[in-house]
């Protein structure tokens, strides 16, 4: 991948700490981009596994067209484009293999391991900590469908702090500026580096796997939903109904207020919790 515009990071800082440094190949890296996932749908003929990562975004992306704050000196932003024709069964669970991949990242690099919340958020305590954006393209061309995994993660707090419309929502990983982490000892820079180089390798073998059963043991047991009342919105009424679990490709089984099972996926919908989570 070439972008002349665009000064590339030296990837050296990762080697210590990626399990197969050979798989840097295809990954790029970034102080600041546009958005993750736009560099890659700009380069459809990109590699399977290729991964573009950055330290800021200018237009980052969340679900159902909303923006995500990727200021710097805050976060860690990346993306990945698999193709469907090398692994078939990919797209049915990939992101829920990439709220995995990212949950297991979390906890290797940072030594804390966050809650998943259906469908796409990481949560430490009532605060998300992390989202992630699924895009793709269709195309009577097998070898030209591709789908790219859109990853935000708030590594620490942002200097200013988070605007006002997300401030009682957003949290980070550390719980501390980067200015205070340096300040307590500890090197942003390179725990940046080993929280990538974590990412890397789990997104890496994401697109090696075939079958979602691993992915979903997890994923359930790191819930914070089941048992839980929630209402669901943007398919015409509200459904209320209590999280009874997931199925093998994490999708969500409620029950609604009938008794009835539903199995939903997530489309346009957005989930409330009706309790505060903690």
């Amino acid at each position: 991948m070439s972008n002349s515009e665009t000064q590339w990071k030296d990837l050296s800082p990762l080697i210590p700490y990626v399990q197969n440094p050979s798989v840097l190949k295809n990954v790029r890296w970034a102080e600041n981009l546009g958005s993750t996932n736009d560099v890659l749908k700009a380069h459809p003929d990109a590699p399977h596994g290729t991964i573009v990562a950055a330290d800021a975004q200018n237009a980052g992306k969340g679900r159902l067209g909303r923006s995500f704050f990727s200021p710097k000196d805050s976060g860690l932003y990346l993306s990945v484009l698999y193709r469907p024709a090398e692994s078939r069964a990919l797209s049915s669970f990939v992101t829920m293999g990439a709220c995995v991949a990212a949950l297991e990242a979390v906890a290797k690099a940072c030594g804390v391991t966050p809650a998943i919340k259906w469908v796409n958020d990481l949560m430490i305590g009532p605060k998300k900590i992390a989202g992630i954006l699924t895009e793709s393209r269709a195309d009577p061309n097998p070898e030209r469908q591709f789908i790219v995994v859109g990853i935000g993660l708030n590594l620490f707090i942002p200097e200013r702090g988070f605007p006002d419309e997300i401030a009682d929502l957003a949290g980070s990983i550390t719980g501390v500026t980067a200015k205070a982490y340096g300040e307590r000892g500890g090197d942003p820079a390179d725990l940046r580096a080993r929280l990538l180089a974590a990412m890397i390798d789990g997104l890496t073998a994401l697109g090696r796997a075939r079958r979602p059963e691993p992915y979903a043991e997890i994923y359930r047991s790191h819930s914070n939903l089941v048992g839980r009342k929630v209402i669901l919105t943007g398919a015409g009424e509200p459904l209320p109904g209590t999280v009874i679990g997931f199925d093998r490709f994490g999708h969500l089984k409620l029950q609604d207020e009938g008794g009835s099972l539903r199995i939903i996926t997530s489309g346009e919908l957005t989930l409330r919790v009706q309790e505060p989570l903690r």
